[in-house]
């Protein structure tokens, strides 16, 4: 594989991670975590690009998306994928990209009136790009994502040279543990989810770039050029919020606030402009990502019908509802994102030995249970006393990752107790045989 086309493939998935809010939550972080700034982005950066590189290329090791979930039958096959796909698609990530792109370049102009017009549009373009797939890594790998990366080092090299001031306060969460801070901040990002539907849109666009190069090699190469441009723009974005000296409430805000301070008005359409751009790329991945699984997987729907539906749906959801079915969704998003985790550990796992149905399934179920815990805390919906418990008793509860611990006991006890049932059904079948 040539250089330019290695690095082509890198640049188009590092387009499909950076969405909107990959671009304005880091100044906020940057902002409050201050003088622990190194301490809490290092967390960041590892759940934040670590763990959707690892995802990337354990996809690639395995041979495949489908391998996620080949011990699972049928009916959860689907179910697990549909449920993904409707999630970081139609249902919540894409109206989200749609609304989040007019909000940063037609609202501060027109108001509310240009809502359709502007999701319209954002829709045609989607489609344009999204239509045509095998020319995916050229339109935004050549030509979306330099554009991209120049506008976004502008604004971090006039945050270097013309830094607002310096940071009012420190969260307290970054005063007494910015670390940990910092890896659960990352692990909220929901990036593993876009890596579990963006894997097998690479593995094709690697294929379809160059048929001859083994997998595992380039998608290595290709993982290692996204995080480093991801990581990258996730520290000097973040740079910008550790250096301006105004309250926010939010990392949008200080990056409009900023470019507004040093650039005026043309400042805020450079950073609409950046806002939409990042959309778009997202928008236009998880088109070619969901439609494809629906081609896949639903003979009676070709790739063109199911991206025109996809976007369709996406457009009404952005002008008829978005916040509820923000306020719907997001429980399931964030309980889908230790069930996709575990997947794929469970998945790497069977490749070197075997995993029982029964084990695969017993845990999966303990994942969804502590997703569930997760989600209750994450919304503040979690009963006040049960919520000290888990405090006091459930480890790495208070970092939104309670989940972890539990899905591990219970992979380890129901594999030895699978284990221990097989041993002694050969044991029995050979007592017979004598």
């Amino acid at each position: 594989m040539s250089k330019s086309t290695l690095l082509s493939l890198g640049f188009m998935t590092f387009a499909l991670f950076l969405g909107a809010g990959n671009v304005i939550f880091p100044p906020q972080l940057g902002q409050g975590s201050g003088e622990h700034f190194l301490l809490a982005m290092s967390g960041f950066l590892i759940t934040a690009v670590g763990l959707p590189a690892l995802t990337l290329i354990a996809i690639a090791y395995m041979g495949g998306s489908d391998a996620l979930t080949s011990r699972l039958p049928r009916w959860g096959h689907l179910l697990f994928w549909s449920v993904l796909f409707l999630s970081i698609g139609p249902l919540f990530s894409m109206p989200r990209t749609f609304t989040v792109a007019y909000e940063f370049t037609a609202k501060p102009f027109i108001g509310d009136t240009g809502l359709l017009m502007c999701t319209l549009a954002m829709a045609a373009v989607t489609l344009f790009f999204a239509l045509n797939p095998g020319k995916l890594m050229d339109r935004i790998g050549k030509i979306l994502t330099p554009i991209l990366l120049v506008m976004l080092v502008a604004i971090a090299v006039s945050a270097y040279l013309f830094p607002h001031g310096e940071t009012l306060s420190i969260a307290k969460q970054y005063q007494e543990f910015a670390f940990a801070s910092g890896l659960s901040e990352g692990y909220m990002t929901m990036d593993v989810l876009g890596a579990v539907g963006f894997g097998w849109l690479v593995m094709n666009a690697i294929k379809e770039a160059s048929p001859k190069s083994a997998i595992l090699p380039s998608m290595t190469r290709v993982v290692l050029i996204y995080s480093v441009a991801m990581s990258l723009v996730y520290i000097a974005i973040a740079y910008v919020g550790a250096n301006y000296g105004q309250a926010e409430t939010n990392g949008g805000a200080i990056l409009s606030n900023y470019m507004n301070w040093i650039y005026g008005v043309p400042g805020v359409i450079l950073l609409g402009f950046v806002i939409f751009m990042a959309c778009l790329t997202t928008a236009i991945g998880l088109t070619c990502a969901s439609a494809e699984f629906v081609s896949k997987n639903f003979s009676s729907c070709n790739y063109k019908v199911s991206a025109i539906v996809i976007v369709a749906v996406t457009t009404l959801v952005a002008n008829l509802g978005l916040d509820m079915l923000i306020a719907i969704t997001l429980p399931l998003v964030v309980v889908l994102h230790p069930v996709a985790i575990t997947v794929i550990c469970l998945a790497l796992l069977n490749v070197k030995r075997p995993v029982s149905g029964l084990t695969y399934s017993l845990t999966l179920i303990t994942a969804i249970a502590g997703g569930i815990v997760d989600a209750l805390k994450i919304l503040e919906k979690m009963p006040s006393d049960i919520h000290a418990t888990f405090i006091q008793y459930l480890p790495l509860y208070q970092y939104n990752a309670g989940w972890l611990v539990p899905t591990m006991v219970s992979f380890l006890l129901f594999s030895n107790i699978c284990g221990l049932n097989k041993k002694s059904n050969i044991n029995r079948v050979n007592n017979t045989s004598t």
